[in-house]
């Protein structure tokens, strides 16, 4: 029994160690504003960590859901996982404690419609666990999008919404291509110091009297632009889970830490007499 339990607590601690970083991730996420609007390398890294904490959550929630019996201790172990992603996150708040609470309400479907449908099967098969991860994959993205949401709200609050400098600067250089190639030589200068103070004063007066008045939509359009290529992205590989999850049940059966038994069961079946 005792070995038992230590199988037990080290699923546990291997979902509360992938919820930890998940919240790291988030936090990491919600002080994004600068990099969400300014495509650059280190945006990059952070998503495909963002791509292995949804991963790590993914593997770490089915191993939970599969093999912890009875369901209360699969549930005290998502509810460990919360705790540890608000650890990670290092930042308690009303918002954050939201989120937090719908996943673990997803989390705890997940874990009973797991059980109802391994339970159901004739033989053992990775389907199904995989099957229900989808609606627990879209919370852990809302999660992550409210981070990002609640962390520009309070600086479009504190600072107000200023127009991303790389657009403007790319936009800026090619005008002043063009500039360059019109105007002779010895005006180039003055003409190209001069666009610069009308343009940015232009960009200013728009955001101003266009912008200003809308600034607390923005976090929402910002979110609605990251959500759905994280949902497209996620989808797309939504298989390699899928298949850490076969492989790790196949080394877990190797060394002995499960195994696959048989059991018979008496069917009631009404036919006519």
């Amino acid at each position: 029994m005792s070995n038992k339990w230590l199988k037990f607590t080290f699923f546990t601690i291997l979902l509360i160690g992938a919820g930890y970083f998940f919240g790291t991730i988030c936090k990491q996420i919600g002080q994004a504003y600068d990099l969400i609007l300014s495509p650059s390398r280190e945006l990059l890294y952070l998503l495909l960590w963002l791509l292995v904490a949804l991963g790590g959550i993914m593997v770490a929630a089915g191993l939970v859901a599969a093999l912890l019996r009875p369901l209360w201790i699969g549930i005290i172990a998502f509810i460990l996982s919360g705790l540890a992603m608000l650890l990670g996150w290092r930042q308690v708040t009303i918002g954050n404690g939201i989120m937090i609470l719908g996943y673990l309400l997803v989390a705890f479907f997940y874990t009973f419609m797991v059980a109802r449908e391994l339970n159901e099967r004739i033989r053992f098969s990775v389907r199904p666990i995989s099957e229900g991860q989808n609606i627990l994959l879209i919370v852990l993205i809302l999660v992550i999008c409210g981070s990002l949401y609640f962390s520009c709200a309070a600086h479009i609050e504190q600072e107000g919404f200023a127009p991303p400098q790389f657009y403007i600067k790319m936009f800026m250089e090619q005008m002043e291509k063009q500039i360059e190639a019109r105007v002779p030589a010895k005006e180039r200068q003055e003409v190209i110091t001069q666009f610069r103070k009308e343009f940015q004063r232009t960009v200013d007066e728009f955001f101003k009297s266009t912008v200003k008045p809308y600034e607390k939509y923005i976090p929402l359009a910002i979110i609605a632009v990251l959500f759905m290529p994280l949902v497209t992205v996620t989808r797309l590989l939504v298989w390699i889970p899928t298949l850490l999850m076969s492989i790790i049940f196949s080394l877990l059966k190797a060394m002995g830490t499960v195994k696959l038994i048989s059991e018979t069961r008496e069917v009631q079946r009404l036919v006519i007499s």
